[in-house]
């Protein structure tokens, strides 16, 4: 099924799994125990996995079995159980990550990213704020504006990305962020200035693709510009033949600009694809 929009909360854990990896990669040797650090390494790259998540914990933990004073062990242990969405649990390893090492910018946005997991907004404020002192940089910006966006401030964390785009204007994980509220804000053409960036800038024509193509297609509705709506759900009809969504969208878009015969032809496709989702009639009640 066609999701209108994935949730992109984990797309800022990928960059800090990567930092992590990196800074395993550079303390190997420092630490006495090559083992840990190799089980440390593996179990930050199977946490990305869902499939292999179990085997990351499992992998970590042997790692802390070896040395239980590594601040990065107990650092990765809390990026890979928030991962898992196991925000209570992770939340005591970061905490003690920065006990024995207050040093690393990525720790406190760790602790950012799982206080706002567990609703804790102006503890993840201060966390986020403290990263963001340590080492500017437009990743820890666009946390802060998540952890805002989150804590129910909308207009507030679209400023704060406002200011991100504008010093960065192709920063994807930016514009997706900003994507999302404007959608919830209804403010229709900044919505559709970032989804068409994401469009543009699409590697491959993926489920994220056509999520985005579907949502513009909303937007140019609101916004009456119908053609450019029709243009849209004929791309991701030829995509995604299939897609309900895009001819439910169909439909509303001729409804809406007053094409009755136009909205009628596209109705009736809608029925077909909804006939062709039922069992067959032999297998039905």
């Amino acid at each position: 099924m066609l999701l209108r929009f994935r949730v992109f909360h984990l797309k800022c854990f990928v960059p800090l799994v990567a930092c992590a990896v990196a800074m395993a990669i550079s303390s190997a040797g420092a630490s006495a125990n090559a083992k840990a650090e190799s089980l440390c390494k593996r179990a930050l790259v199977e946490c990305l996995q869902k499939e292999t998540q179990d085997l990351a914990v499992k992998h970590i933990d042997e790692a802390l079995s070896l040395d239980r004073s590594n601040a990065l062990y107990w650092q990765s242990k809390a990026l890979i159980l928030e991962k898992r969405g196991e925000s209570e649990k992770a939340l005591p390893c970061i905490v003690r990550s920065l006990e024995l090492d207050n040093k690393p910018a990525a720790a406190y946005a760790i602790e950012a990213g799982i206080l706002s997991s567990l609703h804790h907004f102006d503890a993840a404020i201060k966390a986020i704020e403290y990263a963001i002192k340590l080492k500017p940089c437009i990743e820890f910006s666009t946390c802060r504006a998540e952890i805002v966006m989150r804590s129910g401030k909308l207009d507030m964390a679209e400023k704060e990305l406002d200011k991100i785009i504008k010093t960065s204007p192709n920063d994807e994980l930016a514009r997706v962020r900003r994507a999302s509220i404007t959608r919830r804000l209804k403010h229709w053409p900044k919505e559709i200035e970032d989804l068409s960036w994401l469009i543009s800038h699409a590697p491959v024509k993926n489920l994220s693709y056509y999520e985005n193509v579907l949502a513009r297609v909303e937007a140019y509705t609101e916004t009456k510009q119908f053609d450019k709506a029709i243009a849209d759900c004929k791309v991701g009809l030829a995509g995604q033949p299939e897609a309900r969504q895009f001819h439910a969208a169909m439909v509303k878009i001729y409804e809406q600009s007053g094409n009755a015969a136009a909205a009628k032809r596209a109705r009736k496709e809608l029925e077909a694809v909804d006939d062709d989702l039922q069992p067959p009639k032999s297998d039905r009640f």
